[in-house]
């Protein structure tokens, strides 16, 4: 910690100990509590923070024609933000983002971009109450993809509405299974759910979503 004068006087910056943190913003100076940032260290997120730093290192392996191929397939992609926004992304952006998913399903990361530029879908897929007591069941006739890739969000309240960062990723199922389903719910409680369809190389298709309750 410094002082550069009496203690509560016109200069205090940084913190003492655990105690409270000094600064100054816009001339003002203030005091508040020490916040120490949180690093969540789930299996799951550690396993995908280890997908992002190999491929990251792999991105350099690809040779120069491999790199402008994910270029060139980047320009092709409409990808939104979580507000809805058409978002530009690039060459290693495909490639890690695909790579994480090749790698999720354990069919391994690609060195060159699908050779498609269409997205898969799934075919019929619909979300309904499971047959026993807090489960919804996730159905399906068919689709061009390999995966398909199922989210759901926590128990949502009464009257509140599902946004993109509440969904958390539950299970990729191949096409062939025709049907999901999820058990360990709240009976009676609001799920939101949607899924897409993957193929092996990590290319996914759009999200199909709904809202229904859990059987009760």
């Amino acid at each position: 910690m410094r002082v550069r004068a009496p203690l509560h006087s016109i200069d205090v910056r940084g913190r003492f100990g655990m105690g409270p943190v000094f600064s100054i913003w816009r001339g003002l100076n203030y005091a508040r509590s020490l916040v120490i940032p949180v690093n969540p260290q789930s299996v799951r997120q550690l396993l995908i923070r280890g997908f992002l730093s190999g491929l990251s290192r792999a991105w350099a392996l690809l040779t120069d024609d491999q790199r402008q191929s994910w270029e060139d397939y980047a320009d092709l992609q409409n990808r939104k933000n979580v507000f809805g926004q058409d978002l530009k992304t690039s060459g290693i952006n495909e490639y890690i983002a695909l790579g994480v998913i090749a790698e999720d399903t354990e069919e391994g990361a690609v060195s060159d971009p699908p050779v498609t530029e269409n997205p898969p879908l799934v075919g019929g897929l619909a979300f309904a109450e499971g047959a026993l007591s807090g489960e919804i069941a996730a159905t399906w006739t068919g689709s061009d993809g390999d995966y398909v890739d199922i989210w759901i969000t926590k128990q949502l309240g009464a009257g509140r509405k599902a946004y993109p960062t509440d969904y958390r990723h539950d299970s990729y199922t191949a096409i062939a299974g025709g049907t999901l389903t999820i058990s360990g719910l709240v009976a009676g409680g609001k799920y939101a759910l949607k899924g897409r369809a993957v193929r092996t190389s990590g290319q996914v298709g759009p999200y199909q979503s709904a809202t229904l309750t859990a059987k009760v």
